[in-house]
């Protein structure tokens, strides 16, 4: 039956302001029966092993099924805000995302963090995965390259879903909310027989979009998914489990709200010769959130996003005896994605960009112009299929435990560019070219013909691609009881990675290039290294060296041509130390790591153009030094009042590296020329060619050096099993640099959410309010261009106002 029948009747609405545990301390319970007392441990598997989280010698966040049904957790975005160390936002599409782990940040390509759910790894986004479909979500904090293997180099994040509940349950939920934001959920669990047990949840939700586009006057930005998912455990016998997981989703997102800016904004860095107008550069400061002005109904009517999604996961552990274990791990992952979008961000389509506004030669009769006509529409089709596989044997013997595994991991991506152009929108773009040849000609008294230089059609990209991943690994982990309260654990794995790679270059009209294939191999050994000692049972002092590294590869069809194939391995060496306590009889957690991460590879992105088109390629940019604090405390002093305090900071600074438009910018700033002033990077090469800039100092860009979470609770129970509870959290994030010129940023945010609500055992009642404070300081800031002339501009998605919103929940 097709998902977009799973409308279940719409009960009003559930879920709770983004009021997350602190990353050691487990939450008020849900139900008045267990509320006050001590703080509640909670039980993790950051080192895949069971282990509660203060004896873990790891910084971890994890957020369990309680805390996400509480706190009406909807996305990691919301658990980024609490957690010390995380930046995460869903900031231009649902699709779009990238979370940032202690600073260690990227613009493009693939984050330095990797998500698992159940243990397999998961290509792609889970901005809208059904959170309350799981257990426990946990965020493992520095390199776990040893034993999660690739890409986590800088953190993991872990789902782990719900096991059925041992007698037969059945829950519905329902929220409403402002921007027409509604969510619909149903569950059912329990055993099936007595070696059987499963569940079955449905999910849909949607919001109608929250922003006015200024064209056409109609709200923008609108987001829909559902999902089914399903679960059986077996246990035949006392030695043996198996569980096996189905999860299917289908996303339908619209038009993304989004801001340009102009290249008129630009205030810095000016530019007189003659491209693009003598008009600035760049743009520094603080780039502040305009109106959304896009005329997609005209320049892509069908934009949108859409994904069909299926996963699947099977988990065997078998008991050979008291001391060893055989556990099996596999996962399919397939992902059939296409979107369309409007991506100039403005009200004119189909643009004629002038790079000579006013016309060429100078100084003479204006016969041409040199330009381009130019669509700024993403159409792209994409589909991933994922296949991993894990095996681990285990052992716990007197005062030695660990594990052995080998694992594998296969993975297909192929997507292509699938734009066509009507003929209206053809005759549009015409149109528009001869408007900008009657501009040109009007302000030249000697202009007697005006024509372009180039060919009058519309550029538009066909650009296919596809990219084999294959990687194996072995890896280890032993701990080792020195003493009673010293242990050391080592951790290893050595993995090898194939990639392959295809590329064809294509405009739409024109026949298809030469298929570019290329390949590579990535291997190597990647320790970690723990010391932990337990001065006493309520105190873990730990000392970590990790090693991890983000994998290398091809970049696109444009930046291939334009002379950047390829980016080498980011490499990273990280020392932690940390402290964890229980205090106060319970009733007190504080944590603190103070850690260094050394950086080496750094890969960013870097703009390029080939003929009439532009990309972005990524490119190992220099080296960093990263150095942070972490610290959280969770503090009970009554049964009814709960304080959580988390802070961050991180120092992340280049060391070295050279950036092409640094040099370009250096170049313009005392003469206002692209004259190679600050000297020519090839001599040998006709015409100036500017030095590289140095980045050596600059900040690394989408990275805050402070964050801070303070929540205070109070809960009081009521007449029978009943109680009440509020709440008010406040949050801050300070400014993030668009790029490692350190020049446009993002501004500080801070914002309070509040929450109140009346529950039971089989009811709850919630409202919330969020970002009260009316924060519209911009998630990120992204470096664009603007279609109309080239020049530079940039994009932000603008932060959701002030909202309300009111749930119920039932458990039947």
């Amino acid at each position: 039956m097709p998902l977009s029948r799973l409308r279940a009747p719409a009960i009003t609405l559930a879920a709770l302001t983004v009021s997350i545990p602190c990353t050691f301390a487990a939450e008020a319970p849900s139900d008045a029966a267990s509320a006050g007392g001590p703080i509640e441990e909670i039980v993790v598997t950051a080192r895949k092993r069971t282990e509660t989280l203060q004896d873990t010698p790891v910084a971890v966040t994890a957020v369990t099924a309680d805390q996400i049904e509480d706190y009406g957790v909807q996305s990691l975005a919301d658990i980024s805000k609490m957690t010390a160390g995380l930046l995460f936002d869903s900031e231009f599409t649902r699709g779009a995302n990238r979370p940032v782990i202690r600073g260690q940040a990227n613009i493009l390509g693939a984050s330095g963090v990797s998500y698992f759910i159940d243990g397999v790894y998961i290509s792609g986004s889970i901005d809208d995965y059904d959170l309350n479909d799981v257990e426990r979500v946990e965020i493992v904090k520095g390199p776990q390259s040893a034993l999660y293997g690739r890409n986590t180099y800088s953190g993991a994040i872990n789902l782990v879903t719900r096991s059925p509940s041992d007698e037969m349950r059945a829950a519905v939920e329902a929220q409403m909310a402002s921007h027409e934001e509604y969510l619909v959920r149903a569950s059912i669990s329990g055993p099936i027989s007595d070696t059987v047990a499963g569940g079955l949840t449905l999910r849909h939700y949607e919001m109608g979009g929250h922003v006015t586009n200024q064209f056409d006057g109609e709200d923008i930005g609108e987001q829909q998914s559902r999902s089914i998912s399903g679960m059986l455990e077996i246990t035949p016998n006392e030695r043996l489990s198996i569980r096996t997981r189905a999860y299917l989703s289908e996303r339908e997102d619209g038009q993304p709200a989004i801001f340009a800016t102009r290249r008129d904004d630009n205030n810095c860095f000016q530019d007189i010769g003659g491209f693009y107008g003598g008009a600035n550069r760049y743009y520094c400061g603080t780039i502040e959130p305009g109106r959304v002005n896009i005329d997609w109904p005209i320049q892509a009517p069908d934009a949108g996003l859409n994904e069909d999604l299926l996963q699947l996961s099977l988990k065997l552990d078998y008991q050979l005896n008291e001391n060893w274990a055989l556990t099996y791990i596999g996962g399919f992952g397939d992902s059939d994605y296409d979107e369309l979008y409007d991506a100039d961000y403005s009200p004119t389509s189909f643009h004629a960009t002038p790079f000579t506004p006013r016309g060429i030669p100078l100084g003479g009769p204006v016969w041409g112009w040199v330009g381009f006509m130019v669509d700024f529409t993403f159409d792209a089709i994409q589909s991933t299929r994922d296949v991993s596989h894990e095996l681990q044997l285990s052992f716990d013997l007197d005062r030695v435990s660990g594990m052995v595994g080998v694992y594998s991991l296969g993975s297909d991506f192929s997507t292509r560019d699938d734009r066509e152009l009507t003929d209206a929108q053809r005759a549009l773009g015409v149109a528009n070219q001869a408007t900008v040849g009657k501009a040109i000609c009007d302000a030249n008294p000697a202009c007697f013909v005006v024509v372009p230089l180039f060919a009058p059609d519309i550029s538009v990209s066909r650009n296919s691609r596809s990219l084999d991943i294959e990687n194996r690994a072995a890896f280890a982990m032993v701990s080792f009881d020195l003493t009673d309260n010293v242990g050391l654990t080592l951790e290893g794995r050595f993995q090898d990675e194939d990639i392959a790679t295809q590329l064809v270059a294509q405009s739409l009209g024109s026949p298809p290039g030469d298929p570019v294939s290329a390949s590579d191999s990535f291997d190597g050994f990647l320790p970690r290294m723990t010391l932990d000692w337990r001065p006493t049972e309520d105190h873990l002092l730990y000392l970590t060296y990790a090693e991890g590294t983000k994998p290398g590869g091809f970049n696109d069809a444009t930046a291939i041509q334009a002379g950047l194939p390829t980016f080498d391995e980011e490499d990273a060496t990280s020392i932690e130390l940390g402290l964890k306590s229980v205090l106060a009889d319970g009733r007190l957690f504080a944590n603190l790591a103070l850690f260094f991460n050394e950086v080496e590879g750094y890969q960013l992105t870097q703009n390029v153009q080939f003929g009439a088109r532009a990309s972005s390629a990524i490119v190992n940019a220099g080296d960093a030094d990263i150095t942070g604090i972490e610290a959280e405390l969770a503090f009970a002093p009554t049964d009814e009042v709960t304080l959580r305090l988390n802070y961050a900071w991180t120092d992340a600074e280049f060391t070295a590296g050279f950036d092409q438009n640094e040099g370009a910018l250096l170049d313009y700033a005392d003469d206002a020329l692209a004259n190679c002033s600050t000297g020519d990077q090839f001599p040998d090469v006709a015409g100036c060619q500017s030095l590289f800039g140095s980045i050596d100092g600059k900040q690394v860009p989408r990275t805050s050096e402070h964050q801070a979470f303070a929540d205070l609770e109070y809960r009081q129970p009521l007449n029978g099993d009943w109680e009440w509870y509020g709440g008010l959290s406040y949050i801050y994030e300070s400014s993030k640099f668009a790029q490692v010129h350190n020049l446009a940023e993002t501004g500080d945010v801070s914002m309070l959410n509040a929450r109140l609500g009346l529950v039971n055992g089989r009811y709850s009642v919630r409202v919330f309010g969020r970002n009260l404070t009316g924060e519209d300081s911009a998630y990120t800031v992204l470096r664009y261009l603007e279609a109309a002339t080239y020049g530079r501009a940039f994009v932000v998605a603008p932060r959701r106002d002030t909202y309300f919103g009111v749930s119920l929940t039932m458990e039947l």
